[in-house]
């Protein structure tokens, strides 16, 4: 019966009041989790974007491992069953060559994914927080509303309202 009495007398909204504390909880959790994800990944970004060779070469690691162990292949292959002519080193060059302009573009394209990721991060969370301030100021409007239409509500509105009419001040007057 006391809920009943402070939702009537006082506004008091249980439902309202656990879904705000809910929607807190899971904010924090949510905000807990996306800043250590969103640091990361922003870092990831920055550190790609800064020419941070390590990081890149982390990233890229596979791709480039992959090319390497090709180009070393068909340059031993080369050597191994080509002619002992200049076309053999010429090939071998041309290979290096192209290990060269292939390592050039992936970094290009890790880059280039860096920026547009970094944007799109960032493009995000200020949406996400503005969407999460908008919530709790729905919910704060809610409450103010719920404290307003109470009985108790009620009566000090009225109360102010009889006392600014008598001061010829009222919303009547």
């Amino acid at each position: 019966m006391g809920g009943f009495l402070s939702s009537l007398f006082g506004g008091q909204n249980t439902t309202l009041n656990k879904d705000m504390a809910q929607e807190g909880n899971l904010a924090g959790f949510s905000t807990g989790i996306g800043e250590n994800d969103t640091g990361a990944a922003s870092k990831f970004y920055t550190d790609i974007l800064s020419d941070n060779a390590a990081t890149m070469s982390s990233a890229l690691a596979p791709e480039i491992g992959a090319a390497k162990t090709q180009a070393q292949q068909d340059a031993k292959t080369a050597s191994e069953f080509g002619t002992r002519s200049g076309g053999t080193a010429a090939s071998n060059a041309a290979g290096t060559d192209k290990l060269h302009a292939y390592i050039t573009n992936l970094i290009g394209n890790l880059k280039q994914g860096a920026a547009s990721g970094a944007a799109n991060l960032g493009t995000s969370n200020l949406g996400m927080a503005s969407n999460n301030l908008q919530s709790q100021e729905q919910m704060s409007q809610q409450q103010m509303e719920n404290w307003k239409n109470s009985i108790l509500g009620q009566g000090i509105t009225g109360a102010a309202d009889v006392a600014m009419k008598d001061l010829g001040m009222g919303m009547g007057a």
